[in-house]
């Protein structure tokens, strides 16, 4: 059975929601970051509930209602991923559209919360932006044999550039280089930090070239092929560098889910590939 372009961008919201919704209820998520914070949230709290901030801070209620919080958009991510799966095979388009939308305003909170929790680097939030832009493609999409080609991929190849420039810029450190892609780097091709930083450099150079390159007629197949294989490369490097065979459950229970709702960053470019091919014969039909 050969796949189609839409099934993988039904693939990838499924793969993006399950891992997320695993994540969530294993290891929470960063919503105390913002929660937590005196200056954002001690208006609300003295002015709005008539509560101190010591008061709420230190209460164990606060505590349990975030944890009861994040369980529920772990059960809403969950039932989301399955959605996205049967898309075409559920009827109750109101409900579908309803559930993603409700889990795409999740996943913007969770961007906007991983902001916050590094110190207002909004790169974090764009690299986001694949995993944002699948989901998006089911909640606007009323029937996908007629949708506008063009303008999707059009903003698929926006939303991979969007991600993978943000990659390159802090692979090659222009910014700064997050621990864990030199310790992944590190673990995995066994070399020293220096040649790590090095080498990160040049791939973060080529993810920025490759992103730039999506938007050249003559250099678009070869960018999304190397985007596609990169993309896969660099999930599979989170269960890769974190596996140990002494530990093997455990290695999965915390590294793999990171792996999954990364394959998008391959896989969407995949499907836009191969959207782009259909586009591209549907032209030369009609010329």
């Amino acid at each position: 059975m050969k796949l189609k372009p839409f099934f993988i961008i039904q693939i990838c919201a499924f793969l993006i929601f399950i891992a997320r919704a695993y994540q969530f209820y294993f290891f929470g998520a960063p919503f105390r970051a913002i929660l937590w914070d005196e200056s954002l949230m001690s208006p609300i709290v003295e002015n709005v509930f008539n509560t101190s901030w010591f008061d709420y801070a230190t209460s164990s209620k606060t505590d349990t209602g975030i944890g009861i919080l994040t369980l529920f958009f772990s059960i809403i991510l969950f039932v989301s991923a399955f959605v996205s799966l049967f898309w075409k095979q559920i009827p109750y388009v109101k409900f579908k559209k309803s559930i993603i939308g409700f889990s795409l305003f999740i996943l913007f909170v969770l961007g906007i919360c991983m902001v916050k929790d590094k110190n207002y680097d909004f790169l974090q939030f764009f690299e986001l932006t694949i995993q944002f832009a699948a989901p998006l493609v089911l909640f606007f999409t009323k029937d996908f044999e007629t949708l506008n080609k063009q303008k999707l991929i059009f903003w698929l190849k926006v939303s991979i550039a969007m991600t993978f420039i943000p990659h390159g810029l802090f692979a090659m450190g222009l910014i700064y280089v997050p621990g864990h892609f030199i310790d992944m780097t590190i673990k995995i091709l066994g070399v020293t930090e220096t040649q790590s930083r090095q080498l990160l450099f040049v791939v973060g150079f080529l993810d920025i070239l490759a992103a730039a390159f999506l938007f050249i007629p003559k250099l678009v197949k070869s960018a999304f092929i190397y985007i596609i294989i990169w993309g896969i490369l660099t999930a599979f490097a989170r269960i890769v560098a974190g596996f140990n065979s002494d530990f093997f459950l455990n290695s999965i229970h915390h590294f793999f889910y990171l792996t999954v709702y990364r394959l998008p960053h391959g896989l969407l470019p995949l499907a836009t590939l191969m959207l782009y091919g259909i586009y591209d014969k549907t032209l030369k039909t009609k010329y």
